[in-house]
């Protein structure tokens, strides 16, 4: 029996968290259509039906915005990565600055306010070459690539036009000599990380952590043109295959003052480290660091990683305490710490629970910052007020959990006096943002 293709001609609204194209047929039903941009007028075919809404796919563009582009990449739209690469940058960063604004107006944030307070997306420094830090799959054949979009099918990739040029060096170099071959089935995927400050490449095997790769595979690996060192994710933490590995590491400015921030392969950096660097300075002048000092000040940074935003707020004067979960990254920001020679004390633990217990313990900081993972913090961020901050910064990957919270968090005393969407993934439809509340 010949299956009935139903085909509608929409015009796209607006574009989404995920970078589908919202619109709605001629009888009022929503549908999301991936690969389209604001205003454009489209045929669209029927993929799925969902509960509530259609996911279409595009027969045809009808009408192409004037930021219509030729995607850069050859895999665009097959490969699971980007979603963006069919519009011009300028369009991309106003459809971050929606993205964001949508997300917290769903939040039931005032739409007058939060109109009034979302500034324009922070432009990354570089729209192409910007990924220090890329992770790929790892196929039977020893082939590195990406899973295609909406599905666990291998695609295989040599070059990743958003890497950075000694990652797609050394992606090239692994693919042509077929040296991962003896770790398929063993390690699924592998992170190529690539230092900011000097571009030596580390070689991260994520998978079983319970499985250590055989060291003669990943001594043949550092012996790879381009690949300096390997290391790999096991039970016991994070390993170098030697033990005296070099850090990864940049040196970044801010105002008037500078600092070298270093870390390993078991630590979470920015994969954007020129966007770091202006996120680095956004928290630091909100914090107030840039147009004054930060002495007699006391800082709690939840989530404090390698000490990312910890060093640069200590280094304009502030007294910082870091909590994070990670053992290795507290290990790093203690040593950030000790060369920069700053005020700080850093302790592995669950942000979550020592909040509860801050707030029991009737403790007190001027400024709190937080940096959470994509699931936010959730109920236990009211505990935030018991710490009567005069300000509250958060930096958030998600605008969706970053709404949800501020939402939780805006009845107990504190009003969001700005909001800074920042590209940290140029090409994509993901978004970072940054949020000033203050008690008012």
């Amino acid at each position: 029996m010949k299956h009935t293709v139903t085909k509608h001609t929409v015009t796209i609204e607006k574009i989404i968290p995920g970078g589908k194209g919202l619109a709605r047929t001629a009888d009022g039903q929503v549908v999301m259509i991936p690969f389209t941009l604001p205003n454009e007028s489209v045929l669209a075919r029927e993929d799925t039906k969902k509960s509530g809404y259609l996911e279409g796919k595009v027969e045809r563009i009808l009408s192409p915005s004037p930021a219509r582009i030729e995607p850069l990449c050859p895999l665009y739209g097959e490969c699971g990565g980007c979603d963006l690469q069919h519009g011009n940058y300028h369009e991309q960063l106003n459809i971050k600055k929606g993205i964001v604004t949508e997300s917290l107006h769903r939040a039931k944030v005032p739409i007058g306010h939060v109109q009034k307070h979302v500034q324009d997306t922070m432009a990354s420094p570089a729209q192409w070459g910007y990924r220090y830090r890329l992770r790929l799959k790892i196929n039977h054949a020893g082939q590195l690539g990406f899973f295609k979009k909406k599905s666990n099918e291998f695609l295989p990739v040599s070059h990743c036009p958003v890497a950075a040029p000694g990652i797609n060096s050394a992606l090239a170099e692994l693919t042509e000599t077929k040296a991962l071959l003896p770790l398929s089935g063993l390690y699924p995927e592998l992170e190529l990380l690539e230092s900011p400050a000097d571009g030596k490449i580390t070689l991260v095997l994520r998978g079983d952590k319970h499985k250590t790769p055989p060291s003669t595979t990943l001594q043949a690996l550092t012996k790879i043109p381009y690949i300096h060192q390997a290391g790999w994710v096991s039970r016991k933490g994070f390993q170098y295959l030697s033990p005296q590995a070099d850090p990864l590491s940049q040196h970044v400015r801010f105002g008037e003052k500078s600092c070298t921030l270093s870390w390993s392969g078991g630590c979470f950096s920015q994969v954007n480290p020129g966007q770091n660097e202006q996120l680095i300075r956004l928290v630091c002048e909100l914090a107030g660091a840039l147009s004054g000092d930060l002495s007699g000040k006391t800082v709690l940074d939840l989530y404090c990683g390698m000490g990312n935003f910890s060093i640069p707020l200590g280094l304009c004067g502030g007294t910082v305490t870091g909590i994070e979960g990670n053992r290795e990254s507290i290990h790093w920001a203690e040593k950030n710490a000790g060369h920069a020679k700053i005020k700080a004390h850093f302790f592995t633990a669950d942000v979550r629970e020592t909040l509860k217990q801050l707030s029991k313990q009737g403790e007190q900081a001027d400024i709190i910052l937080l940096d959470p993972p994509r699931s936010g913090v959730g109920k236990n961020i009211t505990l935030l007020s018991r710490l009567e901050p005069e300000k509250i910064i958060y930096v958030s990957c998600d605008p969706a959990t970053l709404a949800r919270d501020l939402n939780l968090l805006r009845p107990h005393g504190y009003m969001i006096t700005r909001v800074v969407p920042v590209d940290m993934f140029p090409q994509t439809s993901h978004v970072e943002s940054v949020v000033l509340l203050e008690r008012g």
